[in-house]
């Protein structure tokens, strides 16, 4: 039943990113923390210098996190004679700020658009990502007006494992997509993400905030607390590409860390987390007494759960994905269970080469 609410839920709304009426004299500034890049930020930076946007009212700061590689060596090459680019070292924390934090915090210091957007290093965004981001800060919901705004993102690569996580992004981002539209805050992604600097400085900024190592949920909560809207975005020109995790091992880590934000959600979300990762343990004791019903049960959840994803992957046109959905639930139940186990274990985070 609940799936089929998600999906109708999905299925009722969808973006129409106008970006024929976004006005293009806006100042927008766009945020990029990069921690040790060397392999990926040549891409992003790529990415940036392609958008489709007047590059006049473009300001693109690149804060280079203490990298023992040669990111900076390499922003500093992309930069010349490109004035809208701009290289900030961050020598020193501010106020309780830490990590991508800091650097946020730093950039926000100087940071000089109406709006900002903030994206990861590792990250290609569409060329009308700007206008498309605009056209929903600039938006309300019920009257407020929208203080952080989550665009859709999926991973790039070849690997079966790749494709794999890219529907797992679908899957996650599309049911945050649903509780958005219902008025449920859940988070915002750090990576694909737009902020209205009046919110952000009612919030005190990442100097007042309290740390987390996931610091977009916790500044999307700040926000929200502010009495500010929120959106949550599914659509081609909002759809940026993420370079793999590229081992199981990073990927215990990166969701270890994505799980101590998580915690922190409404106890009815946390509540179906929690069934739907026990739900092939739960079939199987209803399989002792009714083997008709929890094949019945397991059949409606597979058709309605590939539906929702298809329908999230057909909006940001990537439905290519679809012929790998007959391997996701394996892949989904066997890496939740190995997340729960590695979350219990008595491990830190290791996260850009920072233990948390």
């Amino acid at each position: 039943m609940l799936q089929t609410g998600l999906l109708l839920g999905l299925l009722w709304h969808k973006d129409h990113c106008q970006i024929a009426k976004v006005d293009v004299v806006t100042k927008v500034t766009i945020m990029v923390a990069a921690r040790n890049e060397a392999a990926n930020i040549l891409r992003c930076l790529q990415a940036l210098e392609a958008l489709n946007y007047p590059k006049a009212h473009l300001q693109i700061l690149i804060g280079n996190d203490h990298s023992t590689d040669t990111t900076a060596q390499i922003i500093q090459g992309f930069i010349v004679n490109k004035p809208h680019f701009q290289l900030i070292n961050i020598e020193q924390n501010l106020g309780k700020a830490k990590g991508k934090a800091n650097v946020l915090a730093h950039l926000a210091q100087a940071a000089q658009g109406e709006y900002w957007l903030v994206t990861d290093a590792d990250i290609a965004v569409p060329t009308h990502w700007v206008q498309a981001m605009l056209a929903a800060l600039q938006s309300k919901v019920k009257g407020k007006p929208v203080g952080i705004v989550t665009g859709f993102t999926l991973v790039r690569g070849k690997r079966l494992f790749d494709k794999l996580q890219s529907i797992d992004w679908a899957y996650s981002l599309g049911l945050i997509k649903v509780w958005s539209n219902w008025g449920i805050p859940v988070t915002a992604m750090g990576n694909n993400m737009g902020i209205c600097p009046v919110a952000y400085r009612k919030t005190g900024g990442y100097e007042q905030i309290p740390f987390s190592i996931t610091e977009d949920f916790a500044l999307f909560r700040a926000v929200v607390a502010q009495d500010y809207a929120f959106k949550n975005m599914i659509h081609p020109d909002v759809t940026a590409l993420s370079e793999p995790v590229p081992t199981v091992k990073a990927w215990l880590h990166q969701r270890k860390r994505w799980m101590s934000g998580a915690l922190q959600a409404p106890w009815f979300l946390a509540l179906f987390f929690g069934l739907h990762s026990s739900f092939w343990l739960l079939l199987l004791g209803l399989s002792w007494f009714s083997p008709l019903w929890a094949v019945g049960l397991a059949t409606a959840k597979l058709l309605l759960q590939s539906g929702f994803i298809a329908v999230t992957l057909q909006r940001a046109k990537h439905i290519h994905l679809v012929v790998y959905l007959a391997l996701f639930e394996v892949y989904h139940v066997t890496f939740t269970w190995l997340m729960t186990v590695f979350y219990l274990l008595p491990v830190k985070v290791w996260w850009k080469g920072r233990k948390y």
